[in-house]
């Protein structure tokens, strides 16, 4: 007899499509990945028996393990030349919020000139900046808040 419980109306496989090298953004460095393909079945007694159709491609990483929608493998693998390391760093602190003047100051304290850290924060930040009102402190456009007051950011 088959009851609610040992029927179950559907059940997600996963099938590995292909594997290699991709630039992973929560690692923010080369990682190795899968492309995996879901795909939902009707499951009788948890033994899935009729393919209902495909769920989807994603891609995950093998170090995280974070999955992620396929367009991140055409991010192109970014060189390890030392001038785009500080790009990195320095966009991975404005996207965490910190203002640019201190993402600028971290620069100047590691020793790099004048005319590079300008350049580095030009990559960083981009053209479009957001400013608060309270602390004349300068922010990357999508950050949302300060971070020294709490204030909406214009």
């Amino acid at each position: 007899m088959l009851t609610t419980e040992s029927v179950r109306v559907s059940k997600v496989r996963y099938k590995t499509i292909s594997t290699g090298q991709f630039y992973c953004p929560q690692c923010k460095t080369q990682r190795a990945y899968e492309l995996r393909k879901a795909r939902n079945y009707f499951a009788l007694y948890f033994i899935p028996i009729i393919p209902l159709g495909d769920a989807g491609e994603f891609v995950t990483c093998l170090t995280c393990g974070t999955n992620f929608q396929t367009e991140v493998l055409s991010i192109p693998i970014p060189t390890n030349a030392p001038l785009d390391r500080f790009v990195r760093e320095a966009q991975a602190d404005l996207d965490s919020g910190t203002p640019i003047e201190m993402a600028r100051q971290k620069l100047i304290n590691t020793g790099l000139s004048r005319d590079l850290v300008e350049q580095v924060i030009g990559q960083a930040a981009g053209p479009d900046r957001k400013h608060c009102p309270a602390d004349a402190l300068t922010y990357r456009s999508t950050v949302r808040r300060c971070a020294q007051c709490g204030a909406p950011l214009m």
